[in-house]
């Protein structure tokens, strides 16, 4: 029965903080009741199948939001995976408390989990869709440590803290370890603090865009003067945006439509616009023949470049061949499209070259608007640039390159929607940038090196 009860205090914790609720403060104290019971007397083989339920039930909002589109397989099976993975991580801690101590076990369960989280992130087509860390995005002054040591550290200081409340709640030595658990956290929620209390930089006026008005029939009969339709309408909206003194717009991914041999026809209302207006314009465009998923960025000097999506929706997005070269359009920004955002090796490359905003054409799935949103926010913490993002079937957002979110809207069934906001730039690269993936590579060692010192351990008895 108190297994049960541990699996459903558990489940219900990681539903809320990951999935659509975002109550973002349940995940530092989610895996609590679980490694409670592992730190006890339980057996091991249920301490075992009560992770796994637990961690199960809490990405039940995996299903919610994609099952339409990946399948119900698919998901159960990705969720089987990460369930008997966090399984394993908390026996591991298990075996380290009994083996080695409080204080090694503080440091084995947040040690090994960001390990699979790193490893899974750097193999996986989704990239790091799903870790901890990302929770916490509506929290920034939690998350600013991703400017050290990236995103690994964000998911580290929550298993930490939750498994120091595991080993406080087992009493004794349980305290020490807690105590030194609990006062790292709480160093990084006042740097964070810190952090966001410096002086904001210049700010540049942008707008984002998304479109569900009338011309959406345009997606429907493939013809040049239903394309043209459809960028009309966004041409407008932009020049509505420039009026109010928007410096840069963005437009969702794919909502411009064409077909290369009238190819001319719809670039031309854009780059007149942005010649006119004097605003610079990313537009996300789906070309239908050939197949691709561009940015198309016009500049109000005339000059037109093209940047193709390097990573693809695996299943949905097979037809198109990926972007190799990263979109740096000069003056300290760049362009993105959606997925590109989810993996942080690619974005950190780009990043070196001095971004300071970068602009995100997107496409979300209605549900998981603010769950993807957020992936991308944390990648402008970890390498120090502001972001504006238009996502179809999701939010448009503007945020600092401290994950603040300074204007969002959300879906809207019909008519064309924009935010037009101030956003402070960036910083530029930061320690992250530079460094790279050196916290999640010591979390690895740390959890080998612990695994090493509880086998040699267990021989000597």
């Amino acid at each position: 029965m108190i297994a049960i009860v541990c699996a459903l205090l558990s489940g219900v914790m990681f539903y809320l903080s990951q999935g659509m609720a975002d109550l973002w403060w349940l995940a530092w104290i989610a895996p609590t009741p679980v490694l409670w019971l592992a730190y006890g007397d339980t057996r091991w083989w249920m301490t075992a199948l009560t992770s796994v339920g637990a961690f199960a039930l809490g990405q039940f909002f995996l299903f919610q939001c994609y099952a339409r589109f990946m399948g119900t397989l698919v998901i159960g099976a990705q969720i089987l995976i990460l369930a008997l993975l966090f399984a394993a991580t908390v026996l591991f801690a298990r075996a380290i408390y009994t083996r080695l101590g409080a204080i090694a076990a503080l440091i084995a369960f947040p040690a090994l989990w960001t390990a699979f989280e790193y490893l899974l992130g750097s193999l996986s087509p989704n990239g790091t869709f799903g870790a901890l860390g990302y929770s916490q995005v509506s929290a920034p002054f939690l998350i600013q440590s991703a400017a050290l040591f990236g995103l690994a550290a964000i998911s580290f200081l929550i298993c930490l803290f939750a498994n120091a409340a595991a080993l406080a709640l087992r009493g004794g030595h349980g305290w020490i370890a807690a105590a030194i658990g609990f006062a790292v956290c709480i160093s990084n929620g006042v740097y964070g603090a810190m952090r966001l209390d410096a002086p904001r930089p210049a700010t540049l006026r942008v707008a984002a865009l998304a479109d569900h008005s009338d011309a959406v029939a345009a997606y429907d009969p493939v013809t040049r003067a239903a394309d043209v339709k459809l960028v009309s309408v966004y041409a407008e909206a932009i020049r509505k945006a420039a009026l109010q003194g928007a410096q840069l717009a963005v437009t969702a991914e794919g909502g411009i439509l064409t077909n290369r041999e009238w190819q001319g026809a719809i670039y031309a209302p854009l780059a007149a616009t942005a010649k006119q207006a004097r605003i610079e314009i990313v537009a996300g465009i789906g070309q239908r023949k050939p197949p691709a998923d561009i940015a198309v960025t016009f500049y109000p000097d005339g000059r037109i470049q093209r940047y193709d999506k390097r990573h693809l929706v695996p299943g949905l997005e097979t037809r198109f061949i990926p972007g190799h070269a990263p979109g740096l359009l000069g003056n300290a920004r760049a362009v993105t499209i959606c997925k590109d955002m989810d993996f942080p090796p690619t974005i950190r490359s780009d990043a070196k070259s001095g971004i300071r905003l970068m602009v995100v054409p997107a496409g979300d799935f209605f549900l998981d608007d603010w769950i993807h949103a957020r992936m991308a926010i944390m990648r402008g913490v970890e390498n120090g640039f502001a972001i504006v993002r238009a996502a179809n079937d999701g939010l448009l957002t503007v945020s600092d390159a401290q994950g603040r979110v300074i204007a969002r809207k959300g879906y809207r069934p019909q008519g064309i929607y924009a935010v037009v906001a101030d956003v402070p730039l960036g910083p530029g690269p930061t320690l992250y940038t530079r460094m790279g993936d050196v916290f999640a590579w010591a979390a690895i060692a740390a959890a080998f090196l612990l695994g090493a010192l509880a086998f040699f351990a267990s021989q000597k008895r």
